[in-house]
């Protein structure tokens, strides 16, 4: 039980990498917007950036393709 436990952790952190680094332009513009705004507007913008990067990951399995019948579903993006 302790073995699938950490086995499900362990694949979800690399799903989490992975999705991170699928995101890494998008983010790294995020990051240059907050850097180069002043004031209200760069914490907004920092705020949103944390709070959307943390929503992204969280709802992984929810965007994750599941077999139906046997062969994996294509989802177009």
């Amino acid at each position: 039980m302790i073995k699938r436990t950490i086995k499900k952790v362990w694949n979800w952190l690399i799903e989490i990498i992975k999705e991170t680094l699928n995101l890494s332009w998008t983010l790294v513009g995020l990051v240059i917007a907050t850097l180069t705004l002043t004031g209200s507007a760069q914490q907004i913008t920092g705020l949103a950036t944390i709070i959307t990067l943390a929503v992204w990951l969280l709802t992984i399995g929810f965007r994750k393709d599941k077999p139906q019948g046997g062969a994996a579903k294509k989802v177009s993006r």
